[in-house]
């Protein structure tokens, strides 16, 4: 096989594959621990197709599973909700929890007690997780299926849980990207200014380092509307970007014929 068409087949191996969210997907920058209910803003780091669920709960992460959390309580010590996208969310789209689509009451599928609730931040320190889950049944028992978008902590530092204020990274998730902690564990409301949300177009990663820095978030309100985020190719671009370097290759070997 020549080098051209080595190239070209690594290319193709590296053509992503289509696929529910991952994690960075989407970053939890707001939280208001006074109000009633208690509410949370997130923001859309990529496109969100119509009807995938994304789950948040306070729970903290003890190295391996939600605390709490078993077959007979499908909501854990502390609370948990799940919000199901109405139709496709634009990336840079910023939903506050207290928006459509966000269930907060009813029975848990697969859980013979505990509910839907919203969440009840605590003021001495909490965390929210979001993560997805392909099995619809008791999603904050079945950890094997889970998979963890994003963490956000107030207390300054994680650590495994063992109290309604403690909570550790859960798998997937990288400290200081899409596990973020501050020293915020007071009442009220604490966010990401709004003149960094309106600082200009960034890439996903980009926008993951700029919520990370405690000097980009402030005491407020939650944010609303949204931010920008500089695209990248799509998986029809790389199969553009495959087709022109096979009719390259092809012209080289008839000319070298």
């Amino acid at each position: 096989m020549t080098k051209t068409l080595l190239a070209l087949a690594a290319l193709a191996a590296a053509i992503p594959a289509q696929a529910a969210l991952t994690a960075g997907d989407i970053a939890i920058i707001g939280r208001v621990n006074n109000g009633s209910p208690d509410s949370f803003a997130f923001v859309a780091l990529n496109d969100i197709a119509a009807g995938e669920i994304v789950y948040f709960t306070d729970n903290g992460w003890n190295g391996s599973a939600f605390r709490g959390s078993t077959t007979t309580d499908g909501d854990g010590n502390e609370n948990f909700t799940k919000w199901t996208a109405a139709a496709t969310i634009s990336a840079g789209t910023i939903v506050s929890s207290t928006a459509a689509g966000f269930t907060t009451s009813g029975g848990i599928a697969g859980s013979t007690g505990g509910a839907y609730a919203s969440l009840a931040l605590g003021q001495g320190g909490e965390q929210i997780y979001a993560f997805q889950n392909s099995n619809a049944s008791n999603p904050l028992f079945n950890v094997a299926t889970q998979t963890h978008l994003f963490v956000f902590d107030d207390t300054n530092g994680f650590e495994a849980a063992t109290s309604s204020s403690t909570g550790g990274v859960a798998t997937g998730l990288t400290l200081g990207q899409t596990a973020i902690t501050f020293n915020a564990a007071t009442g009220g409301g604490f966010s990401v200014k709004a003149s960094v949300l309106a600082s200009g177009s960034k890439t996903k990663e980009q926008w993951l380092t700029t919520f990370a820095d405690a000097a980009n978030w402030q005491a407020g309100s939650l944010p609303t509307g949204s931010i920008a985020v500089s695209a990248v190719p799509e998986p029809e671009s790389y199969a553009m970007m495959l087709a022109g370097l096979l009719a390259v290759g092809a012209i080289a070997r008839r000319r070298r014929g």
